[in-house]
């Protein structure tokens, strides 16, 4: 190769890489800061550090991933800002917890934390514009800029230096020749006049864990702010509503009493960081009765003596068309003896799906019908996922309206059995939460 050839080479190398260069530039990929349910927090220019940045009113501040971000592994943290008065990270979950792995499908956002030790559901919101997952920032107040603060995600790093290094997110184009994704923005929290820590205990009448519509709050229940050597208890009000006022910086529990004859239907324990910043909220506190009747009698059973006589009592007879149950050809059946009831009951088989799960719905139905089991009693299933007796029982009756003859081959045939199973293991007692 000649000389001029060479130097041609080398001058297109230069360009090339110059061209790389101009093209890789940090926050190619912008996050952005939402609440838990995916709304961005406004953004203004702070005169303190000379740009536009993020306003959290409280201390509960969620990184939304951008929906053009490849899938691949994550590592997130939150420094003080800016670095001209000083630099530190002030991220104080695990430095495990801070490797995310991001899916993206088509757009939507999906978070895990691969090597995180203890993941937990509240440590993901919302993503951007309700759609996808968030994640939650830990930090705690930094010593140098009070409540500003910078989030940082990036897919390069060097943990040389530990954790605690602020610059360990790399940028740029790497010696590879690869363009790596560096991202970051500046937010502020409150306004610096402190944290009052806030939340509410509900009545969780379904014992699924969430405030749904409709579930009022527990009025007197005792919450303790607990630190190491202290524990400042408060009740909550009317509403359910709870609030500790003035709350020093620092890492906190705050605990939910559990008085006899209730369950926590959420951990009863969470632990919260409180800056100073701006207000604290806490995720809500579940309680339900722990005294709910959950004790089934098997098909064997009702088709006994002792099962037929409460059939008698209660006059259950009438009640059974209205569930939508049916024979081996798919047939309604209604009853006009305990007889009759009887072989049918001990006759059910699984040739026809819709048949046997007749068999296990009437078998539960009696159970509620005479107090052995009530209806908000919570069973767990691997393909339904934990459910009420009340829905499993009504999504039954649903299924048995529509799809009365389910043979081998039935499209619906494999829902019903799942119905079925569940059914069956709660009225043999082998799957209560």
């Amino acid at each position: 190769m000649t000389k001029s050839s060479l130097l041609a080479l080398g001058v297109a190398t230069l360009f090339g890489a110059t061209l790389s260069a101009q093209n890789c530039s940090d926050n190619q990929q912008p996050l952005t800061l939402v609440n838990a349910v995916g709304v961005p927090f406004a953004k203004s220019f702070d005169a303190v550090i000379g740009e536009n940045a993020f306003s959290a009113p409280t201390e509960s501040v969620y990184l939304a991933f951008p929906t053009t971000l490849a899938s691949g592994t994550y590592y997130v943290h939150v420094t003080s800002t800016p670095f001209s008065v000083g630099a530190e990270v002030v991220s104080n979950n695990d430095p495990m917890d801070r490797f995310v792995a991001v899916t993206n499908t088509a757009g939507v956002i999906t978070l895990s934390l691969p090597f995180s030790a203890n993941e937990q559901p509240s440590q993901f919101g919302v993503g951007l514009g309700g759609v996808g997952q968030s994640l939650r920032l830990e930090f705690a107040r930094s010593q140098f800029s009070a409540c500003r603060f910078k989030a940082w995600f990036g897919d390069k790093w060097d943990l040389s230096n530990g954790p605690a290094s602020p610059f360990l997110l790399a940028g740029g184009v790497q010696p590879s020749g690869a363009c790596v994704v560096r991202s970051y923005e500046p937010f502020l929290v409150g306004d610096g006049s402190g944290s009052d820590v806030s939340g509410s205990v509900f009545a969780d009448g379904n014992r699924n864990g969430v405030r749904d519509n409709g579930e009022a709050g527990i009025a007197g229940r005792e919450v303790r702010l607990v630190t190491g050597s202290t524990s400042t208890p408060t009740t909550t009000d009317g509403s359910g509503a709870f609030r500790f006022a003035d709350v020093p910086a620092g890492s906190y529990t705050v605990e939910m009493s559990v008085p006899a004859g209730q369950t926590a239907t959420t951990p009863a324990q969470r632990t919260v960081t409180v800056c100073e910043c701006g207000d604290v909220q806490v995720q809500a506190f579940g309680s339900a009765s722990a005294m709910l009747p959950c004790r089934g009698h098997t098909i064997g059973y009702w088709g006994n003596c002792h099962g037929l006589w409460l059939v008698h009592c209660f006059n259950l007879l009438p009640t059974l068309p209205t569930l939508g149950i049916v024979n081996h050809c798919g047939q309604r059946v209604a009853f006009s003896s305990l007889t009759g009831f009887r072989n049918w009951l001990r006759n059910a088989t699984a040739t026809n799906m819709a048949y046997m799960l007749s068999a296990q719905l009437v078998a539960m139905h009696c159970n509620v019908a005479v107090g052995f089991v009530h209806p908000l009693c919570v069973v767990r299933s691997s393909s339904l996922g934990n459910i009420t007796i009340a829905e499993l029982m009504q999504r039954s009756v649903i299924s048995l309206q529509a799809h009365p003859f389910t043979p081998s081959g039935h499209p619906q045939r494999a829902a019903q059995s799942a119905l079925k199973n569940a059914l069956d293991n709660a009225n043999n007692n082998r799957n209560w939460l």
